[in-house]
């Protein structure tokens, strides 16, 4: 289901829109409990998220797609950045979509950049008509089983330009913490209030990207909060 947001009556953010960001998700947060990346870093992860994707390659001109924009902690600050038209969201949660909507965004923001949104569940990309140059999946691998990121993957490949490039953040397995082999997704989300993450091998990171003609990088020193930054990149074996 596509949203214009021109046309949605329910884009009016309230009158005491608050001036500070970090203001606006902590009053955000006093009607819903889906925050998506946490009230009290709200801001300052949001801003990493767009420091991280500028250093990475992202330029106004872009055709951006956020894969679980959420409550716009990123989507604010890519809104703003990108040209008109250059923002594409995705985020099933639709509660937690149309609160954020509605505390985080202003009102002329929406009028000025035209950003689209979709609800699907299904990763699937399909839905813009859209070549995009720029994926960006902020703490989904982390709650995604394998098959749901072989999906991610396959449109990237099918849904994207030639140099086009994603970034994703990701959990590392370690001695307490093993590689997850299921499909089903785990943590809070449209279906669950259930917490919990999961963790991927980068080895099998990289065969599923091999596969696909796709390399992927490692960001060293790269995190944003406690995941590491991975970039995957189209034609370069």
């Amino acid at each position: 289901m596509k949203i214009d947001m021109k046309n949605d009556a329910s884009v009016q953010a309230p009158p005491n829109l608050a001036a500070s960001l970090q203001a606006r998700a902590e009053l955000h947060s006093t009607v819903s409990d889906k925050v998506g990346c946490g009230v009290y870093r709200f801001e300052k992860t949001g801003r990493a998220q767009l420091e991280a994707l500028i250093r990475n390659g992202l330029n106004p001109w872009d055709k951006f797609l956020d894969i679980g924009c959420g409550a716009f902690c990123g989507g604010y600050w890519v809104i703003h950045f990108l040209d008109a038209g250059g923002y594409h969201g995705i985020e099933p949660n639709v509660d937690m979509f149309t609160k954020g909507k509605s505390h985080i965004l202003e009102p002329s923001l929406i009028e000025l950049k035209h950003p689209r949104f979709d609800h699907n569940d299904q990763y699937d990309f399909s839905v813009f008509d859209e070549k995009f140059d720029y994926l960006f999946a902020q703490s989904i691998w982390t709650h995604a089983g394998k098959k749901d990121i072989e999906k991610m993957l396959d449109g990237f490949v099918q849904h994207t330009n030639a140099k086009a490039r994603f970034l994703t953040t990701i959990k590392l397995p370690d001695l307490f913490h093993r590689d997850y082999k299921k499909d089903e997704r785990v943590g809070g989300s449209h279906e669950s209030d259930v917490a919990g993450t999961v963790r991927h091998s980068f080895s099998w990171i990289q065969r599923a990207c091999s596969k696909r003609g796709l390399t992927v990088t490692k960001l060293k020193g790269e995190k944003i909060n406690t995941q590491h930054l991975i970039l995957i990149e189209k034609g370069k074996q």
